[in-house]
């Protein structure tokens, strides 16, 4: 039987809230070393393929390199607009991804 690693993140709802990861210790080894590949990198991100409690497969993407520009533009989690797909980034990183689907 497969181990998987087991982890969930719970965003902050207000300002000065509280977020939340609960993990299994594979789990947030893993994400440690992701987590530490990325900063050191120069690609300037990299994902995670972690699993929630009910065994489904979910993928965390890690940014790094983003613009001043955009850090001043991008909502904080907390905010009904937050939406990190906007970042150049990921737009980019969805555009490779769906050419090499075709």
């Amino acid at each position: 039987m497969k181990t998987m690693s087991r982890l969930h993140l719970y965003p902050h709802k207000e300002p000065n809230g509280r977020a939340y990861i609960v993990a299994e210790r594979r789990a947030l080894l893993a994400l440690a070393k992701k987590l530490e590949q990325t900063a050191d990198g120069a690609v300037g991100f990299d994902k995670i393929t972690l699993y929630s409690s009910d065994g489904h497969p979910y993928e965390l993407m890690i940014v790094s390199d983003i613009s001043e520009q955009e850090w001043q533009e991008l909502e904080a989690p907390s905010s009904r607009k937050s939406d990190p797909s906007k970042l150049s980034i990921i737009k980019t990183l969805d555009e490779i991804y769906n050419e090499s689907r075709i």
